[in-house]
């Protein structure tokens, strides 16, 4: 999978050096005409759930129905009254733009779009079988245990401790969702554990998107889904996620300090398709930079996905067949960012 790809952002860097800014859309990052974000997208507010109330026996019960339908109707949802401290989440946006502002030189000695290393700062995707780049930078931080080492013990030190705070919190408000959204479908806490693989590894997605000088030619991501369990995002001010709803396109507005939760395919398996993992996609603009941070929760690579027995019966069968989880991330990495939920082929 290994490219030699130069930065987006030093490449625009080095383009400021020379001319004073990027005038125009690299060839590279230029999608097919029939492949281009439409103009018509319409503006929604993502159901809004505050979460607090989870810890009350006695008000648990309605937070799980709203919770529920959300995933039933949305698959997408935000989150307030989470239990991350807002001075844990102002310090991690701040260690991601002294990761991110530093100069190519610091951030290319942790080069790399290998899915194995712990710590790999890469463009796009996998621009090895993409047709055209995303405009993006990323930083990957990955725990997945088997696989690499923790690389949250491995970052610069000018991010590492704000890094590592905040994926502890994350990991509780993960750990919180991830049991309420199988509660809300009828399955106990106690069942959850035995019969559903945990999600013992982590991905950490910081994406960063520069300004770019016609958004109209381009993605910050590509429309796809999310692999794994659950995605917990974490917007800033500046407008760009959109997800697919039926056949309409619907922007996220950013909600101060709130995290946007998604489903991703691992639960639509394990579901038997009661819950959808949701196609979605980030855009750019002209004016300003922009920059997300995703945690991606999943199982071990040597796990079997397949749909529970509570969801299946001789009157409804399963939908899909089983699959060994790592297997379905390499499928995913070998192939680059599908749309219309094509990963889930693997499992059909």
């Amino acid at each position: 999978m290994a490219c030699a790809v130069i930065g987006l952002q030093e490449m625009i860097e080095t383009s400021a050096e020379r001319a004073g800014q990027l005038q125009a859309v690299p060839d590279a990052f230029i999608r097919p005409p029939h492949d281009r974000s439409p103009s018509l997208v319409q503006e929604q507010q993502l159901p809004v759930i505050d979460i607090s109330d989870l810890h009350d026996p006695h008000l648990r019960p309605l937070v799980l129905q709203h919770i529920s339908h959300a995933c039933a109707h949305w698959g997408f949802f935000q989150v307030v009254n989470h239990g991350v401290k807002d001075e844990v989440i102002q310090e991690m946006r701040a260690a991601c733009w002294r990761f991110f502002n530093q100069p190519a030189s610091e951030r290319n000695k942790f080069k790399g779009q290998e899915n194995e290393l712990p710590v790999g700062y890469a463009t796009s995707f996998n621009p090895a079988v993409e047709i055209a780049r995303d405009w993006k930078d990323v930083l990957y931080v990955r725990d997945v245990p088997g696989m690499c080492s923790n690389g949250f013990n491995l970052l610069p030190e000018i991010c590492r401790e704000a890094f590592q705070q905040y994926r502890s919190g994350v990991d509780e408000l993960a750990k919180l969702l991830f049991e309420s959204i199988f509660e809300g479908l009828g399955v106990s806490i106690a069942s959850i554990k035995v019969k559903v693989p945990p999600a013992a590894q982590l991905v950490m997605g910081v994406n960063f998107y520069p300004p770019c000088p016609d958004p109209s030619l381009t993605y910050g991501i590509s429309p796809h889904s999310d692999v794994g369990y659950v995605t917990v995002l974490l917007q800033d001010e500046v407008p760009g996620l959109q997800i697919k709803k039926g056949e309409n396109w619907y922007l996220v507005k950013p909600l101060p300090n709130a995290f946007v939760i998604n489903l991703a395919d691992q639960i639509e398996i394990l579901s038997n398709g009661k819950y959808k993992s949701i196609e979605h996609r980030a855009v750019t603009n002209t004016d300003k930079p922009r920059m997300s941070i995703a945690c991606f929760y999943g199982p071990l690579n040597s796990a079997i996905i397949a749909p529970l027995t509570d969801f299946t019966s001789e009157n409804e069968p399963a939908r899909y067949n089983a699959v060994k989880y790592g297997d379905y991330v390499r499928n995913f990495y070998s192939k680059g960012l599908l749309p219309d939920r094509a990963t889930l082929n693997l499992a059909r």
